[in-house]
């Protein structure tokens, strides 16, 4: 509900996910690529349509902050608090 309300207070800024191209070992650029397209809000989902199709044969890495906790009460407790909040990851393949 927090992620719909600030989407649709600010949808032209909010980054709610990022798409990359991950390079292939055979690739002469190594940087990961961002994907351009739009996302958008159907119920409790979020919808990514790339303004072009996605290449068969590649791996595409997306990373969401939607979620991510800063720390838990056992990690506080036990001073294992990480300093700055890392993604939710997951590597797709087409």
């Amino acid at each position: 509900m927090q992620v719909k309300n600030a989407y649709q207070a600010k949808s032209d800024t909010l980054n709610l996910i990022s798409v990359l191209i991950k390079p292939g070992e055979l690739d002469s650029i190594q940087d990961e690529l961002e994907v351009t397209g739009k996302v958008k809000i159907l119920g409790d989902s979020l919808v990514f349509n790339p303004d072009q199709p996605f290449i068969k044969g590649k791996d595409y890495l997306v990373q969401s902050y939607i979620g991510v906790k800063f720390a838990t009460i056992g990690n506080l407790i036990t001073s294992s608090a990480k300093h700055n909040l890392q993604p939710q990851k997951q590597t797709l393949k087409r």
